[in-house]
């Protein structure tokens, strides 16, 4: 009777993780398996554009939609990519002042107002994409996208650090005798 039941375990066993590992392999099929993601394998860098990413689908966008926004992408790569180029050294410049005995203050206050303004012309060209592509949604898919921004910013928020811990005062032993 006992190596009946452990027979049945050991089947019930198997079977699980043979279902297991078929629902894995299922959903690594499907994800490897798209026909528009292999046309993009010879560009590596545009395989996190918009037909990948969650937002696509969460719009339901449409093909014509999609081409619009690969081409808005890479318009905006290529007229970002000078200013990330230009922020790369900058910030290697400003590095290697820190890296100085004591570093020259007023080129370090110098370069950190080049590295703000060129990030802020960086995050502007962002900002234009976004309304150029929303532009192109239904009033639906703009409001969705709204809501996603959103979500995504609030995820993004900053954590509130703890509050400081408060001195206390001179520990008590229990009964209220004081303790060194």
């Amino acid at each position: 009777m006992d190596k009946k039941i452990l027979v049945i375990i050991l089947a019930i066993s198997v079977a699980i993780n043979a279902a297991t590992l078929f629902t894995f392999g299922y959903f690594w099929w499907m994800r490897h398996n798209d026909p528009r993601r292999r046309e993009l394998i010879h560009r590596p860098h545009m395989m996190h554009d918009w037909q990948h990413t969650r937002l696509a689908v969460d719009l339901h966008l449409e093909e014509g939609q999609l081409e619009e926004i690969v081409k808005i992408n890479e318009d905006m790569r290529s007229a970002t990519w000078p200013i990330r180029e230009e922020l790369f050294k900058k910030r290697q410049e400003l590095m290697s002042l820190f890296k100085e005995g004591e570093p020259d203050r007023v080129h370090a206050d110098s370069l950190l107002k080049e590295i703000a303004a060129l990030q802020a012309m960086h995050d502007g060209q962002i900002f234009e994409r976004l309304v150029r592509i929303r532009s192109i949604l239904t009033p639906e898919q703009q409001e969705h996208l709204g809501g996603l921004l959103h979500k995504f910013v609030e995820e993004g928020r900053p954590v509130a650090p703890h509050l400081p811990i408060r001195p206390h005062g001179p520990f008590r032993l229990p009964g209220g005798k004081s303790g060194k």
